[in-house]
């Protein structure tokens, strides 16, 4: 799934003149603004953010990323939602601290499918819904990003 979402931002970047993104994997954000900080299962930064300079670094901030990736995983999924109550996951870290995009793939086979969440509210830490597919249609991410990922090889986990 990841390799899916990675192969068609380069195929976006192909198609035009460059491509405002670049899409890494295994990279920390720093939530320093909340005391805790994350490896997001994929990263989308602007083509600006000189990733060979930082490898000492190793961790993105907040402000350098356009949007992050999580696929869910049996049994930390409830970790990747939205909260079902005051607890804390990543979607709210990511949403107190500005993260502009949040794109969560959900294998539950009890609800399975794919949702962007934007418009980040940082002072309560929440998302809009902005788009939700179900596995097998076609993932149309929206401007800034301009990308289409097909899902109909995706699969629940069993």
């Amino acid at each position: 799934m990841l390799r899916d979402i990675h192969e068609w931002f380069f195929r976006a970047e192909l198609r035009g003149e460059g491509s405002p993104w670049q899409v890494v994997q295994h990279v920390g954000v720093d939530l320093a603004e909340i005391g805790d900080g994350y490896c997001p299962d994929l990263i989308v930064v602007t083509a600006e953010v000189d990733l060979l300079a930082r490898a000492e670094d190793r961790y993105l901030r907040p402000s350098e990323i356009g949007l992050v990736a999580e696929v869910t995983a049996h049994p930390s999924a409830h970790d990747d939602r939205r909260p079902e109550s005051d607890k804390f996951t990543k979607w709210s870290g990511y949403a107190w601290t500005g993260v502009p995009y949040y794109l969560l793939v959900d294998r539950d086979p009890q609800q399975p499918g794919v949702t962007l969440f934007g418009e980040p509210n940082r002072a309560e830490g929440t998302y809009e819904v902005l788009e939700e597919w179900k596995f097998g249609e076609t993932i149309r991410l929206p401007e800034p990003f301009d990308v289409e990922v097909a899902t109909d090889k995706w699969k629940s986990w069993e």
